[in-house]
């Protein structure tokens, strides 16, 4: 008790109050004592000032000491008060106690009285001035506990009565105090069901005298869960705990932020794994390196190296110029971007696409970040490509048709002789050039629009006119198709001559004007003269003409089916196979033949010439198995077939079964098959001569385009 102690002495005696508060004084030099006559004198001087203790007379005129006691504990109540009296009693001391006097002390005669008073005023003061601060003190505490976000609490050693709890444990549990308090174990109910062993083990720990620390997770009235931290200590009477103290701290935020740092980290550790990349760190001031985890297992070291053992993995051919971009990184705060090869421990090489970026902060490079990626197999898929690109060029420069790779700005990449030789430009020219400008027959808007919707998976086809750097034309058929060149889309597009063709199918059309009038008018004649014949006789040399008139009238039209069709087809929709063989069954001459039609599937086909394919395959059924041939269609994975029960066909036969003019029939004209291809040729299919199941022939059709 170090500072100044403030006494009022209160006694009607002037002489007796100046003797006491001098010697009082000399007993303590910390005492400062005020004195006056009365008990409204020190009521009035309570009012101004402070004082530390009060001691007071009992016999006083007026308001007698207990009086002046009552009247001073009513509002100061916990103020010192002493009773100094002359005139005591058992009664009056009683009195004094129950109205709550500090301490009674009687007056004697000797000055000796005033050390004992001075003692006990000391005591009383002391004990005054240490309950001040320890009220103080929770006052304090009570403030801190209701203005932090913290759960503070204060069970008694065994958890059985709660005797501290800040209003916080309602915001974070969702529970009222009150339930707290009639159950000190109720905050329990709230706790996690998976957390709950482990809490109550706890507490078990601390009531046996062990601190704790723990995090668990809180279930709120609401059902939301709060991730919350404990930290808890015994408190000992002796060797008992006595006490729990400790605090909840809610952790539902830091909680997250680690789920996400979590799932950052893996989402970064995986995508490093994906792409094959690492992360490195150079710290300037230290020259420290630091390494992720996948750079480790990319470059196939255990240790993070130095900056000098970390150049050093580069190979030496490439070294100098990773030892460059990083001074120019450090010096200057210049990125680099650059593609190196490293030697691995083992002795592998690996190429590596190294990028550094420097941390600038005013004006001095602090840090350099980078990423390295393995490009091992995307170097050895573009040494391939250009291997292959070689390859390529060296294949269509091969060829007898002229070629050219046509870019994504439709210039043309490379050109083969064949090309240069028959346009008559150089390949330095040609490479200058774009379709158009060697085309002739399309325009620049119907060449972009076909290689804008070039198909991918197939070839286009199409004809169109080219002209010679001279300004010769020549017809030629066209055969594109989509191609990586060089890592990017292009187009492939072979060019045939085919001049031959043209003057051929110009012939053939010749041909067919020819035949259409020079042969079919006199046939007609010869037809009509037959039918007046047979109205003046009955001779059997009138049908065999009338079978020759027949053979002529088809062979006719087979020619003319050839000359005029061509390989050409005109709009493709489905066709339900099956009801459209039977349909065309219906138009052939089938005699005592039987069609047994096993084809569920439906293809896109144009119908016109399906139907010369159909009956054509039908008619050479019956002229070669006989009039009660049995005909079957059926289908398989990837098309149909056409076969009879017939005799069938050799080897020898099947070789040139599909030619024209050629047929073992004694009546028949030898195009029929020929139809057959050339509609399958036409739809793009293939045409398969075998033997059918019973020994008959079978014609087999494949490559088809289905729609079920």
């Amino acid at each position: 008790m170090g500072d100044t102690v403030r006494i009022l002495l209160v006694d009607d005696d002037p002489g007796l109050a100046e003797l006491a508060a001098t010697v009082l004084e000399r007993e303590d030099d910390r005492f400062s004592v005020e004195t006056v006559a009365d008990a409204d004198e020190g009521l009035a001087f309570l009012a101004d000032y402070e004082v530390d203790c009060v001691v007071s007379d009992y016999d006083m005129p007026g308001r007698d000491g207990i009086a002046f006691l009552e009247a001073v504990r009513a509002d100061y109540p916990d103020l010192p008060f002493l009773l100094f009296t002359g005139k005591g009693s058992e009664a009056v001391a009683s009195e004094a106690i129950s109205a709550g006097v500090t301490d009674y002390l009687q007056k004697e005669s000797t000055t000796s009285q005033y050390a004992v008073l001075a003692n006990r005023i000391g005591n009383a003061v002391e004990q005054y001035r240490a309950r001040r601060a320890i009220e103080d003190v929770e006052r304090k505490l009570s403030q801190i506990a209701e203005n932090t976000n913290d759960v503070l609490f204060l069970f008694d050693g065994d958890w059985s009565e709660l005797l501290f709890v800040n209003s916080a444990y309602e915001a974070i549990w969702g529970r009222p105090i009150d339930t707290l308090r009639e159950d000190s174990e109720s905050f329990l109910d709230a706790v996690h069901p998976d957390d709950r062993e482990r809490v109550r083990r706890s507490m078990e720990r601390l009531s046996n005298g062990a601190e704790d620390e723990m995090e668990y997770r809180v279930v709120r009235p609401d059902g939301e869960r709060r991730w919350v931290r404990a930290e808890t200590k015994p408190v000992f009477d002796g060797e008992t705990v006595s006490r729990i103290v400790g605090f909840v701290r809610d952790i539902t935020d830091r909680k997250r932020r680690e789920r996400e740092l979590e799932r950052t980290s893996d989402l970064l550790e995986k995508t490093e794994r994906i792409a094959d990349v690492g992360g490195w760190e150079l710290d300037t001031d230290t020259r420290d390196v630091f390494w992720t985890d996948h750079l480790f297992e990319l470059l196939g070291y255990d240790e993070v190296p130095s900056l000098e053992e970390a150049l050093s993995v580069y190979h030496e051919d490439d070294r100098p110029a990773v030892e460059r971009a990083v001074e120019a990184a450090l010096d200057y705060g210049d990125p680099f971007d650059m593609e190196v090869r490293a030697r691995r421990p083992d002795g592998e090489i690996r190429w590596l696409r190294v990028q550094g970026v420097p941390t600038v902060e005013d004006g001095t490079v602090v840090t350099l970040r980078g990423a390295v990626q393995d490009i091992t197999d995307r170097k050895e898929r573009e040494r391939d490509l250009e291997q292959a690109r070689a390859e390529y060029e060296e294949l269509i420069d091969g060829m007898n048709d002229t070629a050219w790779v046509i870019g994504p700005d439709q210039t043309f990449l490379t050109v083969n002789d064949a090309a240069v030789e028959t346009l008559g430009y150089s390949k330095a020219e040609l490479r200058s050039m774009r379709p158009h400008e060697i085309d002739a027959g399309l325009d620049d808007e119907e060449i972009t629009t076909l290689i804008e919707e070039m198909p991918e998976n197939e070839v286009q086809v199409f004809e169109t006119v080219h002209e010679t750097k001279s300004g010769e034309t020549f017809p030629v058929e066209i055969s594109s198709s989509m191609i990586s060149y060089r890592g990017e889309t292009a187009v492939l597009s072979i060019g045939r001559d085919i001049s031959s063709r043209k003057e051929r199918e110009e012939q053939l059309a010749e041909f067919a004007s020819v035949a259409s009038h020079d042969l079919r008018n006199p046939l007609t004649i010869a037809q009509g003269r037959l039918e007046l014949a047979r109205e003046d006789c009955d001779s059997e040399h009138l049908d065999e003409v009338a079978r020759a008139h027949q053979r002529m009238s088809e062979l006719i039209t087979d020619l003319l089916s050839l000359a005029n069709d061509g390989e050409r087809i005109g709009e493709t929709e489905p066709v339900a196979l099956d009801a459209f063989a039977r349909r065309c069954w219906d138009h052939v001459a089938t005699a005592e033949a039987t069609l047994v039609v096993d084809l569920d599937r439906t293809i896109r086909a144009d119908r016109s010439r399906l139907r010369q394919l159909f009956e054509n395959l039908m008619r050479n059924a019956i002229e070669h198995g006989g009039a009660d041939v049995t005909v079957a269609v059926g289908g398989f994975e990837d098309g149909f077939f056409v076969e009879d029960d017939g005799d069938g066909i050799t080897e020898t036969q099947r070789e040139r079964a599909l030619e024209s003019g050629y047929s073992t029939a004694e009546d028949g004209t030898g195009f029929g098959l020929s139809i057959v291809e050339q509609v399958a040729d036409a739809h793009g299919w293939d045409v398969r001569v075998t033997e059918g199941a019973d020994g008959g022939a079978r014609f087999e059709i494949t490559g088809l385009e289905r729609t079920d």
